[in-house]
């Protein structure tokens, strides 16, 4: 009589530790350059980024420019080449300045376009990357249990209602879509958009916000909405939907690393002064 091996036994300890899973640790600029000190400032910013830090790769959550500047070709180049100093993989999402408050907005996203769109093919990055069909300047992609996602959300002036809610609409659609498409596979979701969509007029950005909320609700997980546009630093929960954090970096030559741990319920933490 042959009896059942005990080979096995030790394979799934009761007591046994849950395998970690390494952290994510990325740097987040925006809003610059405004100005000539930052312009000057800014690949210092860099050097000492290529020197120091521990980051994966960087986001830029957009405004390349001051809003009254002009959207001149020479601008975008500028600061492309500029962001392609940095040593690691690059991303970067549109801000109102080099789109929606130039004179010629159409004008504004094909300059961007030429010398932005999926920026991050500049470098060799591992994860596989996803872009929206029908607005490919929204991206994401999965590293570590976490899923990043980029879209394209500006701020300033509704110039055409038409544009703006269907530009909404395309991006609750990217989020919606892969909250729910990941709910099983990711402990934590940062999105990377430029806009303050809560201070201000928070009513024009209804058809984005309510899908975000009532997504991250159903996702029931941590999710970061890490943004631009107000020069100064904060974070909060500004919903009812505790799960949702929003923090909105210093911008200017300020940079900040985050980290993010798939393994925490509470996985975000901030470092603003890394690089000092």
């Amino acid at each position: 009589m042959s009896c059942a091996s005990d080979t096995n036994n030790d394979v799934n300890k009761p007591n046994e530790e849950p395998q970690l899973i390494d952290p994510v640790v990325f740097t987040a600029i925006g809003d610059v350059p405004y100005n000539d000190f930052q312009r000057d400032s800014l690949p210092k910013v860099i050097a000492a980024h290529n020197a120091r830090a521990n980051s994966s790769f960087v986001i830029h959550v957009g405004d390349i420019k001051p809003g009254a500047g002009s959207c001149t070709e020479d601008v975008y180049v500028d600061v492309s080449n500029l962001l392609k100093q940095f040593s690691v993989p690059t991303f970067i999402v549109l801000g109102d300045n080099e789109y929606n408050d130039c004179i010629n907005p159409e004008e504004g996203l094909a300059f961007w376009n030429t010398h932005f769109f999926k920026f991050n093919t500049n470098w060799n990055f591992t994860p596989t990357v996803s872009y929206q069909q029908k607005r490919p300047e929204n991206f994401s992609w999965v590293q570590n249990k976490i899923l990043f996602l980029g879209i394209n959300i500006v701020g300033s002036n509704v110039h055409n209602v038409t544009e703006w809610e269907t530009r909404l609409t395309d991006d609750a659609n990217w989020v919606q879509q892969h909250l729910q498409a990941e709910k099983d596979n990711v402990n934590a979701v940062v999105v990377f958009g430029h806009a303050n969509i809560t201070e201000g007029d928070p009513t024009k950005f209804n058809t984005f916000t309510s899908a975000f909320r009532s997504s991250a609700a159903a996702f029931k997980k941590p999710v970061l909405y890490l943004q631009g546009d107000g020069h100064f630093w904060f974070t909060n929960k500004p919903w009812p939907e505790k799960n949702i954090t929003r923090v909105q970096i210093d911008g200017g030559h300020r940079a900040v690393e985050v980290t993010v741990d798939p393994n925490k319920s509470n996985p975000f933490s901030y470092n603003r002064t890394f690089l000092d």
